[in-house]
């Protein structure tokens, strides 16, 4: 069993739906999740493209096109929508790059949003028709709005699935590859030239539209060392376990440690196995539908010089965290390849003699509110 859950962004009104949680929460797309978070680097041309279309003198262009107010020329490059169209039109001549480059940067930018300091949840869809999201987190235009809608989709989860824009970060992979782009350009596909006996044209303008699709801006944010997720509404931050802490892999991200503080369900249904009360009580996580964003400790430390308080609650979702690690080893041994050639690694399971049968983690007694387990929990899976 397990119900189904998605993580929606109030602000921008976009959700990501995987399914039920035992069946993605492991997996890397919360890599994606988390350089939605983080500070985007400045959107810049290729190398290669500002050589070629920005350097050195501009050739005088006859053609009655060029007639056209530079006004008129902006409003067609607007109009050029896909990645082939507008680079096309981009690499036509220095005159033209200069009026569409903008455009250029706004295609960049729409393949990787930003979800930084808005506000985030991961709702489950159990939630019925009379179910709230937590207490000030929408505006009264928004409240009034949501329960129109559930009217029509039963839920906040089925409101957020069926208006709001899903996948935000699957647009990348609409962005065609080079691989593909250079065997269609080859094959005459595509182009202008389309497959002429001028070799040299052909390859400098092939050249110039690869390095446009192959840009490397598209991905501009990583994952480095020394990271915080940090909880804007409340002043709060967590450091990355994946790191700091050698009971959990370092496959498990940022973007983890957000799910497991952003859940809001009135059950506590995920598809994983555990033990601890700190995992059931997350399906109503402290954190659900505040603002967010991944910043250095760095950074931090400046914010925090400056007067401004800010709150170490790292292991309240390390203890989540290193418990379904160790808990759920087992059911993913699927995904355990690619992790290992990214060199990650999991954590041996709670019992070294569980293979035999043994159970020496149920003789653990403890409280659970500080999240460890208690002779009476049986390992629990929903």
């Amino acid at each position: 069993m397990g119900q189904y859950w998605t993580i929606a962004n109030l602000d921008r009104r976009e959700s990501y739906t995987r399914g039920k949680m035992g069946e993605w929460f492991f997996e890397d797309y919360h890599d994606k999740l988390a350089d939605l978070l983080r500070d985007k680097a400045p959107i810049t041309m290729p190398d290669m493209i500002k050589k070629k279309m920005t350097e050195g003198k501009k050739a005088v262009q006859t053609s009655t096109f060029f007639k056209l107010p530079v006004e008129l020329l902006t409003m067609i490059a607007e109009e050029l929508h896909g990645d082939n169209v507008l680079f096309h039109f981009a690499i036509t001549c220095k005159a033209i790059f200069a009026i569409v480059e903008p455009n250029l940067v706004k295609f960049y930018k729409e393949l990787s949003p930003s979800w930084r300091d808005c506000r985030v949840i991961c709702v489950g869809d159990c939630m019925d028709d009379k179910d709230e999201l937590p207490a000030g987190v929408l505006t009264e235009p928004e409240r009034e709005w949501l329960k129109s809608e559930r009217e029509n989709w039963g839920s906040c989860y089925g409101v957020f699935v069926e208006t709001f824009q899903n996948e935000p970060f699957q647009r990348v992979k609409d962005f065609r590859s080079p691989v593909s782009y250079a065997a269609l350009w080859r094959a005459g596909a595509w182009g202008p030239l389309g497959y002429t006996t001028r070799e040299g044209v052909f390859q400098e303008d092939f050249a110039m539209l690869d390095a446009l699709h192959s840009h490397e801006q598209v991905c501009a944010t990583s994952r480095v060392n020394r990271e915080v997720l940090c909880n804007v509404s409340k002043r709060e931050y967590v450091r990355d376990v994946g790191y700091i802490d050698p009971e959990v892999p370092m496959c498990v991200t940022l973007g983890h440690a957000l799910i497991v503080l952003i859940c809001w369900s009135p059950c506590a249904d995920y598809a994983l196995a555990y033990k601890i009360q700190a995992v059931k009580d997350m399906k109503r996580g402290r954190w659900a539908g505040d603002r967010f964003r991944i910043m250095t400790e760095d950074k931090l430390a400046i914010l925090q010089d400056k007067g401004e308080e800010w709150t170490d609650v790292t292991e309240e979702a390390g203890v989540i965290l290193r418990h379904l690690a160790k808990k759920n080893r087992r059911d993913w041994d699927w995904a355990l390849e690619p992790m290992r050639e990214a060199g990650c690694s999991w954590p041996e399971s709670e019992s070294s003699s569980s293979d035999s049968g043994s159970s020496s983690s149920d003789s653990e007694s403890s409280s659970t509110d500080t999240g460890t387990e208690t002779d009476a929990d049986a390992d629990t899976e929903l």
